[in-house]
């Protein structure tokens, strides 16, 4: 009677070993990229023995907000486009104008858990045909996330 027990692949050898060193490798790559980008614009303090601490707002930080707030209009921009679509595929028409159709469903869960809001730095508003931005300063853009020149909606926030 012979005792067979399950026998490793070869290949599966050292797998292990390997990944941890790539996520590793990977993070140093990533903690070096961090590091350059911020290299100069970092938080100071000041003050005598740690007893007084004032932080400064680290010089490129409009340039770094200005690109999140664009960055989160573009993503709320494509969840709205995507919810859109859903709800076209679902009911064969497209949805009504407003948020409603969006976030609250009678016969189900509803497509978004809640309309994006970018405020105070832009607005999505949806009439029925168009999906349009509205930012905060600048003209608005319909229809798509805007235009880098000139600046409109996303662009512009």
């Amino acid at each position: 009677m012979s005792c067979s027990s399950p026998r490793r692949v070869l290949d599966e050898k050292g797998f292990s070993l390997i990944s941890l060193l790539l996520v590793v490798m990977i993070l140093g790559i990533m903690m070096a990229l961090t590091l350059e980008s911020l290299n100069g614009t970092g938080l100071t303090s000041s003050g005598t023995g740690g007893s007084s601490t004032t932080l400064s707002i680290p010089k490129g930080a409009g340039d770094v907000v200005a690109q999140a707030q664009i960055s989160a209009c573009e993503a709320d921009f494509s969840s709205v486009e995507t919810a859109i679509v859903t709800y076209y595929s679902d009911n064969g028409k497209p949805p009504g104008a407003g948020t409603t159709w969006a976030t609250h469903n009678p016969y189900g869960s509803p497509i978004m858990q809640s309309w994006p809001s970018g405020a105070p730095y832009f607005t999505l508003t949806w009439n029925g045909t168009v999906l349009s931005v509205t930012p905060r300063f600048g003209p608005a853009s319909s229809d798509s996330i805007g235009t880098k020149s000139p600046r409109t909606g996303c662009y512009a926030a």
